[in-house]
């Protein structure tokens, strides 16, 4: 429902937000800004900024942003990275655990992969690589890596630095093969027992950090709903590889 705000910059200081999505501890989580379907969901993007400012100094905790016409959503928390569509709505510890996250995680310049997990320097070099790119507010990045050269450990060590330095609390690894999905979960539970890694084709009830599945498991998966609400929701997973 509607929540009334003070600070606007307008002539009365007040305005009302759409919806605000509130924590245990009564601070906001996020707020939606709901537009028309006839608009486009980003013209309520600067009028939603004005109200988490607002929703701020009442409450001491910035929310995550989400603006919609009901057709696209988008998301923003504005406090790590720019815009993006999703494909939903975030749960409410999913939400939580974003906003405690902006001061626990660590720089992950400090984080080194662990020696036992990869050795080579090329590896230590491209998972630098991609925590210098995240930490640029980039969500994505791409390694093309030779047959033999070590992928499946350069993504266990880069999944334990991402887990250590407060980045990431679950994983979802991907293939297109059974036989490479039974090869990449016995790998990380080899070498990061500590993640309990999931064979989702063969264990689906289970839950763990890192949950290892083929492309077309999980599509039969993501309708899946347990308790009233989808088993995996929009932010379940934080890193995808």
């Amino acid at each position: 429902q509607e929540y009334a705000v003070t600070g606007m910059p307008n002539g009365t200081g007040t305005g009302k937000a759409d919806y605000v999505l509130w924590g245990d501890d009564g601070k906001p989580l996020g707020l939606v800004e709901a537009k028309k379907t006839t608009a486009d969901a980003q013209v309520g993007q600067q009028q939603a900024k004005l109200y988490a400012d607002c929703l701020e100094q009442m409450h001491g905790q910035r929310p995550i942003i989400f603006y919609t016409n009901g057709y696209t959503t988008w998301m923003w928390d504005d406090t790590a990275y720019p815009p993006r569509r999703v494909a939903g709505f975030y749960k409410k510890d999913e939400l939580a655990r974003l906003i405690l996250r902006r001061a626990a995680r660590e720089p992950l310049r400090s984080t080194s992969p662990n020696k036992r997990i990869v050795e080579r320097y090329y590896a230590h070099r491209a998972i630098a690589s991609i925590g210098e790119h995240l930490e640029r507010k980039r969500r994505k990045a791409l390694l093309v890596m030779a047959t033999g050269t070590g992928k499946t450990r350069v993504a266990i060590a880069l999944v334990d630095v991402l887990q250590r330095a407060g980045w990431v609390k679950r994983a979802l690894f991907l293939a297109d093969r059974v036989s490479l999905v039974n090869q990449a979960c016995n790998a990380f539970k080899a070498h990061l027992p500590e993640s309990s890694p999931v064979n989702l084709v063969t264990e689906k009830e289970t839950e763990g950090r890192v949950y290892v599945c083929t492309y077309p498991t999980m599509m039969g998966m993501i309708d899946e709903t347990k308790g009233g609400e989808a088993r995996f929701g929009v932010g379940h997973f934080d890193l995808v590889i």
